[in-house]
């Protein structure tokens, strides 16, 4: 008897249609390719029966899934139910060694994880070998090596390396199953990834939270998260911080004989001086200019490499608005689909022998309309370089299209699916050929610059579309043109918030201006791309949003006062640095070739995590995690005493007397202190995003104190207006 463990049941009714068919309680027969029009039969029986059995290399084979993580690393109450309170907990606390358990929520989930996982055991036990199914990751040999060890089970296990989920791709890598020395190095490396996670987790968490005294909020701590919320902190604090200087520019616009006009600047770009700028604009007010140098160059632009998660994550976050989280659940879906190869991939690159399955794709691509005009009659040649290399290539290649025809895609699957397929066929495509012109206007021995550009060969712009362009007439040497003038008053404008684009690239080159270059190139190093992985990016702003410590305004990212009191808090500076975080993700990649030793690492965290909890305990108490009096004060709208920020939001000074106003979080929103002035003051905050309802969707309203200064929702219709009032749940 055989076992096939996937990950979740959508890829386990996959596999086994495309090994076998599956067979319904009725008799029915489903190969693949009924999987769709049998969708609901097929899951109906999965759910009852938590298997799907086939016949595979002649023998009975059982197919059986996770429902993604069913064990996890033991928490500190699971090794003494005391440590629930953490006064009583030793730290730092290291188990020896690290014990699993089956995962809990408290939610209904517990009860589906307990069955699913006894059925496993009970075909683990009678198996005579078992295959891993799960991703081919990091985490998916952890869903895998957890669930065994919880088992029992001492079954030989085999590895199967999917490419795609189409029924070619998992009969392909069916015929080239790995043993399970092959990948044990990348179960180690996770496994040592989990224990890091808990290790400083558990620990600097608690220590900070019982240090700094923070009544009834928990002040999380995190491998990699720390230092993403250094960045927010950091830059919100150099936007606040920001003093604004004025400057003022001189603009000029110029028409040709023929009425073209075009736009240009004062060569100084900015004066610091406005009589200077005056003076100026008085010797030239109404006097024409003359052309007096053009420069063409002529610069070639490389068509766009194939995708990486975080490539595709930057690009749909750019061009759509996309946050990383939905590009990575549109791109997730698209590979479960069978539309798209594996999505959490950190290469850009497809391994050499890869030429024809790309030859197979862009023959189906041109199929579809919407990509026919762009494919057909292209010569199929590709700069073989630049996009085949095994060098390059580790455990996943870039995310191209599988043969599959997309149907019923939602929108943004529908967005990302054509991303995707462009990048295949831009490598039909050469350069695109801009000449890039630089003018220069005088006026009154007073020079004004302008620039353009001029598409002379679009190249793979004509699937990717032009860049948006400055164009310019075309103008000759010497030649004369009217001009009008203006002295425009200007203000220098602060660092811009973090998007989610943005974000990921501080994340991906953090440590670039560090000065020691040693650490500079380790973060550099492709396979290592600064802190996090990319298939944890997008979850660890996730879980700075729902922690609090940072904020989503439409597009931007900003860290909160509870993030910034966080930080200002914390005086390791360990903790916060990406250089650490980064060079721990390097010895983790280490582990997975086989040249670091596991045991050597763990001894290192954990030594690491006993000098940084005494760091915290000697550490000065931070008023900024402390109640504290808001400065220029508020008061008051009961009692007229000074309000104080607390740890978990704000509340009257004259709580003893008997006051209890105070405003905490709100629908899982915390008010930033700007917020929460403007709510005491105006009796209204003006419109707030990032409320999350019961139901877990997230809106936008105001808070506004009513006549009994109680703080209620007030919602805008469509039209703007602002009539609609309900109580926070």
């Amino acid at each position: 008897m055989i076992t096939i463990l996937a990950e979740k049941p959508d890829v386990g009714n996959k596999i086994a249609a495309a090994l076998d068919k599956i067979t319904l309680a009725n008799g029915k027969e489903i190969t693949f390719a009924a999987l769709k029009s049998n969708e609901k039969a097929v899951k109906a029986q999965q759910a009852k029966d938590g298997f799907l059995r086939i016949r595979y290399a002649g023998e009975d084979c059982f197919v059986t899934w996770g429902f993604g993580h069913l064990g996890q690393l033991k928490d500190a109450a699971d090794y003494n139910p005391d440590y629930k309170n953490w006064r009583k907990m030793p730290l730092p606390f290291l188990p020896n060694p690290y014990e699993l358990r089956l995962r809990t929520d408290g939610s209904s989930f517990d009860a589906r994880t307990k069955k699913q996982f006894e059925l496993i055991k009970r075909m683990f036990t009678k198996s005579d070998y078992i295959i891993n199914a799960t991703d081919f990751d990091r985490e998916g040999e952890v869903i895998f090596s957890y669930i065994y060890e919880l088992t029992g089970s001492r079954a030989p296990v085999k590895r199967v390396c999917f490419a795609s989920q189409t029924k070619e791709g998992i009969l392909d890598a069916f015929s080239k199953l790995k043993t399970y020395e092959e990948v044990k190095n990348i179960e180690t490396a996770g496994r040592m990834r989990g224990i890091a996670d808990w290790v400083v987790g558990i620990n600097l968490t608690v220590a900070m939270t019982l240090h700094q005294h923070a009544k009834g909020e928990v002040l999380s701590i995190g491998r990699v998260q720390t230092p993403t919320l250094k960045m927010l902190v950091d830059r919100e604090l150099a936007i606040r911080n920001f003093k604004p200087e004025k400057y003022w520019t001189l603009e000029a616009t110029f028409k040709t004989d023929k009425g073209e006009t075009y736009t240009a600047t004062h060569k100084s770009k900015r004066f610091n001086d406005k009589n200077a700028v005056a003076d100026i604009l008085k010797k030239i007010n109404g006097k024409n200019g003359v052309v007096t140098e053009i420069s063409e160059k002529k610069e070639e632009k490389h068509p766009p490499q194939l995708y990486s998660l975080s490539a595709l994550q930057m690009d749909a976050n750019a061009k759509f608005g996309m946050t990383l989280k939905q590009t990575l659940d549109a791109a997730q879906a698209l590979y479960d689909a069978g539309l798209t190869t594996y999505p959490r991939t950190d290469s850009r690159y497809l391994t050499e022998d890869m030429v024809p399955t790309v030859n197979r794709v862009l023959d189906k691509l041109a199929e579809n309309p919407d990509y026919t005009p762009l494919i057909d009659g292209r010569k199929r040649s590709f700069t073989k370089w630049r996009y085949f290399d095994d060098k390059k290539v580790e455990s996943h290649f870039a995310i191209i299209p599988t043969t599959s025809k997309p149907k019923g895609l939602t929108g943004y699957q529908a967005k990302i699916y054509d991303l995707i397929a462009k990048s295949v066929i831009c490598m039909l495509y050469g350069d695109a050929v801009i000449s890039r012109t630089n003018v220069t206007t005088t006026v009154e021995g007073e020079a004004f610059t302008s620039s353009g550009s001029t598409i002379l060969e679009p190249g793979f712009m004509a699937v990717t579309g032009k860049d948006k362009e400055n164009y310019l007439p075309m103008l000759t040497k010497g030649e004369t043109v009217s001009g009008t003038y203006e002295v425009k008053e200007k203000e220098t404008e602060p660092p811009k918030r973090y998007t989610d684009k943005t974000m990921l690239a501080a994340m991906i080159s953090a440590g670039k201006d560090l000065e020691d270059e040693e650490l500079k190139k380790i973060l550099a190093d492709p396979s290592v791309a600064g802190i996090g992985t990319p298939a944890t990016r997008d979850a660890i702003i996730e879980t700075l949003l729902k922690r609090g410590y940072a904020e989503r305004s439409k597009k931007t990212l900003s860290a909160t006062d509870k993030g910034i009191g966080l930080i200002q808090g914390l005086t390791v500076e360990s903790i916060k640095s990406p250089a650490l975080t980064a060079k721990w993700e390097k010895r983790l990649h280490e582990i997975e070739r086989g040249n670091e030793d596991a045991a050597k690492f763990q001894s290192d965290i954990e030594k690491t995590v006993t000098v940084w909890c005494k760091e915290i305990g000697v550490s000065p108490v931070a008023p900024t995690l402390q109640n504290t009096e808001l400065n220029p004060p508020v008061l008051c709208p009961v009692c007229g005493k000074p309000m104080k920020k607390q740890s978990w939001g704000y509340g009257c000074s004259g709580y003893k007397e008997g006051c209890k106003f105070s405003v905490g979080t709100i629908c899982k929103k915390t008010l930033t202190e700007a917020q929460f002035r403007k709510l005491i003051t105006e009796r209204d905050t003006g419109l707030i995003s990032g409320f999350k309802s019961k139901a877990g969707k997230s809106f936008k309203a105001h808070l506004i104190l009513d006549e009994q200064n109680k703080v209620v929702f007030k919602f805008e219709n469509p039209k703007g207006d602002t009539n609609q009032k309900e109580k926070p749940e």
